[in-house]
């Protein structure tokens, strides 16, 4: 049994995230927990301090309670009317990133709603916090839109790098059921014609794991056109490596991830060491 971290703003529910898990317990009974962080303090200012460190956003510590119980209400309502075994959690007295941080230490999978996790926060897609949060997660993150189809393929992001070696593998751990899925492990270089880095390694792996495995170089700039490229596949879902930082203000790095993460279309595994 795999123990899945639902995790919440306090004041918005993420139908889709529940709906993932939801479907995970339909294959092999899980234990779900649902972590309700409280409001943030959206006046104050987010930045990163000149030696490294994070400077959080404060709690509010008024939020609206009522809200918060109907969410865990309707969670509740949720689980027992799809038989899945759960826990609450909601004492957070600190900050809610470092917060969700441990428990995320204590759980298999998180995940998260790429729509409604602290959706207010900021207009950009994915916001701060939701980037913070797939930054500092110890364990591997599924970014769940609101509405999405259970997938029924599965993209397997490859570069060569540790990170996507790491990710694939992980996938591959949590969700054996979709290792029977359709799979493309695709290669995206800007320079092309250099071939698949370390092909053979990665072929003796994934072959391991996956049983309906292809293997693509995209021959196209893999930044402009992946997403779209996604859209002809049918329900995927995208495997990644690590997000990072660049320099002391955190600069969501463009990538496969963050661009089908903002267009909201598709489920999104994410895995870093």
């Amino acid at each position: 049994m795999r123990k899945i971290l639902l995790s919440f703003d306090g004041t918005h529910y993420s139908k889709g995230a529940f709906d993932f898990a939801r479907r995970m317990n339909e294959d092999e009974p899980i234990l779900l927990t649902g972590a309700f962080l409280p409001q943030v303090d959206f006046a104050s200012s987010w930045s990163y301090a000149d030696g490294g460190g994070t400077v959080y956003i404060p709690l509010i510590e008024d939020y609206d309670a009522d809200i918060v119980d109907a969410n865990i209400a309707k969670f509740e309502a949720d689980c027992v009317r799809h038989n899945i075994e759960h826990r609450v959690h909601r004492d957070f007295r600190s900050f809610a990133l470092p917060e969700l941080q441990k428990e995320s230490r204590y759980a298999d999978l998180m995940i998260l709603g790429s729509q409604r996790f602290y959706e207010n926060l900021g207009t950009e897609s994915p916001n701060e916090y939701l980037r913070d949060a797939l930054h500092d997660a110890e364990c591997p993150v599924l970014v769940a839109p609101e509405e999405f189809e259970y997938p029924e393929s599965v993209v397997l992001a490859y570069d060569g790098s540790s990170s996507s070696v790491y990710a694939i593998r992980q996938f591959a751990y949590l969700f054996p059921d979709l290792c029977r899925a359709s799979t493309i492990l695709v290669y995206a270089a800007k320079k092309q014609g250099k071939g698949i880095p370390d092909e053979d390694y990665i072929r003796e792996l994934a072959a391991r794991h996956f049983s309906d495995l292809t293997f693509y170089e995209l021959e196209t700039n893999p930044l402009d056109d992946f997403s779209t490229w996604m859209e002809d596949l049918d329900s995927p879902v995208l495997v990644s490596g690590a997000f990072g930082r660049s320099g002391f203000s955190q600069i969501f790095k463009r990538s496969f991830a963050s661009d089908v993460i903002a267009e909201n279309q598709f489920p999104v595994f994410i895995a870093h060491r």
